[in-house]
């Protein structure tokens, strides 16, 4: 903008040069100037067509720049895309090299050290839900027709003889304990001993209790379940 302006200037300070040296000329022709006067609105007239040159040089460089400019800008811009997905791909190769559970819980039964190299699929170790633990309590076949999920149960571990832990019947497994055992009884062969089956009754413990984490996996308990209507 101020290039444009100042070639504006030159312009009519050119036109102004070019009707002083036309007047002067006419002067000169009828000896009513000097030669002199004539001289320099001449080379005013010049100095005025070489401003006029000058600015529009300077204008027509500056759109050259403008140019490479943006050349540069666009050649900015794809360096910065190409900077992006670098970025990326670290980011994601540098979350390649963190393991996150799935849940929150305690590490435990540790199979590696600080050091080894794993295969996928390989068991690094147990994680155990401390806050969101239940107890599973195996009744007789014979003893859960009155249970209902909801029912109140009394808790007694062995290990805290001193805390009285109260349950709520959450579930009953679809199946009996030995249905889901490694080798499962097969009756069809006709040679049949009849033995009371375990099923198990998944009991609740309140949050309050797990987030004390004095319950373990594998402990022994003994619950009660209030089956009163």
């Amino acid at each position: 903008m101020q290039a444009k302006t100042q070639l504006a200037s030159n312009q009519a300070a050119a036109r102004r040069m070019e009707l002083e040296l036309n007047r002067q000329n006419a002067l000169v022709a009828h000896d009513w100037s000097s030669r002199q006067l004539q001289e320099q609105a001449q080379a005013n007239r010049d100095q005025a067509i070489a401003a006029v040159q000058g600015a529009q040089a300077a204008i027509d460089s500056a759109a050259a720049n403008v140019e490479v400019l943006k050349g540069q800008r666009q050649e900015a811009i794809s360096t910065l895309n190409e900077l992006k997905t670098a970025l990326a791909k670290a980011e994601r190769d540098l979350s390649f090299t963190v393991i996150r559970a799935p849940i929150d819980g305690v590490f435990g039964n540790r199979a590696v050290q600080t050091g080894d190299y794993v295969q996928t699929g390989q068991k690094l170790a147990s994680l155990v839900p401390l806050e969101d633990i239940y107890v599973t309590a195996n009744f007789k076949e014979t003893q859960v027709a009155r249970l209902r999920p909801g029912q109140s149960v009394s808790i007694a571990v062995d290990a805290l003889p001193e805390h009285a832990i109260e349950g709520v019947v959450e579930s009953f497994s679809p199946a009996s304990g030995a249905v889901f055992s490694l080798l499962p009884p097969d009756n069809a062969t006709g040679n049949f001993t009849k033995i009371v089956q375990r099923l198990p009754v998944r009991v609740q413990v309140p949050r309050d209790v797990a987030t004390q984490r004095l319950l373990r996996p594998g402990m022994s308990v003994i619950v009660r379940v209030d089956t009163r209507p």
